[in-house]
């Protein structure tokens, strides 16, 4: 698709293979820092330049510090904590990588969790080795041993490294998030596009069916039954047929056209409906044999959307006369045009009486609210007191389209 949304390729091969396995990446990691360490302990025993039992305290406390580089990236600053008490407790011994282990520190909170946090986890650093290297001053064969400054340094070093990496890292991911969702919306913007187009074509097709057989069907029975008694007549209805059949059948090809070739300008595109041709659609009822009568005031809509929306509302509640209606007497289709609204109604005098064979699914009905309620009007329909049924649609008259 054109649309679609890719993202750029992580630049260089080693980046890109590290992004890729983070648990090696983070082993490696706690190997750089833990090898070393461990080696300087087991000179420091060889040598015998350490009692035995700190050696092993300090060969454990570096154990729960690698560990700890190993978890930074889900608990950063736990792995600052203990890197820094690790680094603080061996402070006075030179040969420690406890320095390294706190800038690693560091610089993962930086990246992971935040600027703020990275920043106050340096002055704790500070603080914390400065208090750690007077208390211990005793302890160092050289007072001005500088491991407590280099050890500062370094770390301020790795958090401004850090934050340049996290900040950019979530820019980056803030980046990747309003991608995604632009993408979600434009789907959702587009499966509604599609839902409404689906709905609009479901109506134009109830109409155009219900419209065309209830009408042909009318017709077909009239011209059997006349067949004998005045063959000029069955011979008229059953043109009428054929006419209103091509009528549908074109209709029908514009709507199928539209969904299966969309891109096709030669595609055969027929106009919609309008009330020019409202007498010709009244005209076509009373041909199957509908007392239909049209009373128009006012000055109609011009707008297309208005024009489309009367007339199929027009054509389903005489659909509906046709089909339901028991031996109308009288029709009445009236369009009242003012400047605040137009007001369509259709009135049938049909008797009450028993259900009709056929029951309706209400859709024509549906179609018809929905219709009207893009131009912010309604529909109502009901059976009237003494016999018939009436469907009253007003909508504003705004002169415009939805």
């Amino acid at each position: 698709m054109g649309g679609e949304l890719r993202l750029p390729r992580a630049p260089g091969v080693i980046r890109l293979f590290w992004a890729r396995h983070q648990r090696a990446a983070d082993i490696l990691v706690t190997l750089i820092y833990a090898i070393p360490e461990a080696i300087s302990r087991i000179l420091a025993y060889l040598d015998g330049t350490m009692p035995p039992a700190f050696n092993t305290l300090a060969l454990a406390l570096a154990a729960v510090a690698g560990f700890a580089l190993y978890k930074r990236r889900s608990a950063p600053i736990a792995a600052f904590v203990i890197s820094l008490s690790v680094t603080a407790l061996f402070i006075w011994n030179s040969d420690s990588m406890g320095g390294i282990a706190l800038a690693i520190a560091l610089y993962t909170v930086a990246v992971h969790h935040s600027v703020r946090a990275s920043w106050i986890g340096l002055g704790a650093t500070a603080l914390t080795l400065t208090l750690a290297g007077l208390v211990t001053a005793p302890m160092v064969m050289n007072p001005a041993d500088p491991d407590v400054a280099s050890t500062i340094v370094v770390g301020l070093f790795a958090v401004l490294i850090g934050i340049n990496i996290g900040n950019r890292k979530r820019y980056i991911g803030a980046l990747v998030d309003r991608a995604g969702q632009l993408a979600r919306e434009r789907d959702q913007q587009a499966q509604l596009a599609a839902a409404s187009e689906r709905s609009r074509i479901a109506r134009e097709m109830h109409d155009i069916v219900a419209h065309s057989l209830s009408v042909m069907i009318r017709l077909a029975d009239g011209a059997e039954a006349m067949v004998e008694k005045d063959p000029e007549a069955s011979l008229a209805a059953i043109r009428n047929v054929g006419s209103t059949g091509r009528a549908s059948l074109a209709e029908m090809r514009r709507l199928l056209g539209v969904l299966r070739d969309e891109e096709n300008e030669l595609a055969e595109r027929t106009p919609q409906p309008t009330l020019d041709e409202l007498p010709q659609l009244v005209e076509s009822y009373r041909a199957a044999g509908l007392p239909v009568t049209l009373s128009v005031s006012g000055v109609p809509p011009v707008g297309q959307g208005a024009q489309v929306t009367i007339y199929r509302s027009v054509q389903e509640a005489l659909t509906n006369a046709l089909r339901y209606a028991r031996q109308p007497s009288r029709v009445d289709v009236v369009l009242a045009c003012s400047r605040g609204a137009v007001t369509v109604t259709v009135t049938d005098d049909g008797g009450p009486g028993e259900a009709p064979a056929s029951e309706g699914t209400g859709r024509g009905l549906i179609g018809m609210a929905e219709r009207a309620a893009l131009f912010g009007g309604t529909v109502t329909s009901g059976r009237l007191p003494g016999g018939g049924w009436r469907v009253q649609m007003t909508m504003p008259e705004t002169g415009e389209e939805p």
